[in-house]
């Protein structure tokens, strides 16, 4: 994904409507499975020798949920929020951590490929779930218990505290 650099008009503003395929953005992440085109909606406002460029990235994904390791689709809409500096000085004080680019001022454009990559990555969830009722698995028997219910006695005790079991046996 690409954005071109304008250097000849003092001030413009133009909205972008980019689409990608997740095979060329080279996305990877694991459990998660990109299985349509990535939608980058940016506007991009010039102010002297930098563009100012707001939008968001929107993509489905095919996530496992961390509870019930059933498949689900979720849709994931993220920000994003950079400057490019056109003049290829690089300024102290301001880096790309803080969102700020310097472009080659050879080129014709810049590439966004790595901010639209990295901001998908950071905004997946670190324990998806299929929803916020789900049952997950049963501990014994590793049925689905949004499915289905079991008939396994899950006896749920702490065995640090067998010993005093044994106490209360014995006073009686």
């Amino acid at each position: 994904m690409k954005i071109e650099l304008n250097r000849t008009s003092e001030d413009f503003s133009q909205e972008l409507h980019l689409e990608e395929s997740p095979e060329a953005l080279e996305l990877k992440a694991e459990g998660a499975t990109f299985e349509k085109p990535i939608k980058v909606e940016l506007l991009v406002s010039k102010n002297q020798d930098q563009l100012i460029c707001h939008g968001k990235v929107t993509a489905t994904l095919k996530l496992e949920c961390s509870r019930c390791l059933a498949r689900y689709d979720q849709k994931m809409t993220s920000d994003l929020d950079f400057v490019v500096d056109l003049t290829g000085n690089s300024s102290e004080g301001k880096s790309e951590e803080e969102g700020y680019f310097v472009a080659d001022p050879s080129s014709t454009f810049f590439e966004i490929d790595d901010l639209v990559r990295e901001a998908i990555i950071i905004s997946l969830p670190l324990k998806p779930l299929c929803s916020k009722e789900c049952k997950g698995l049963c501990p014994v028997c590793g049925i689905e218990l949004n499915r289905s219910q079991c008939n396994c006695v899950r006896e749920e005790t702490d065995p640090r505290w067998d010993q005093l079991k044994g106490l209360s046996k014995k006073d009686s």
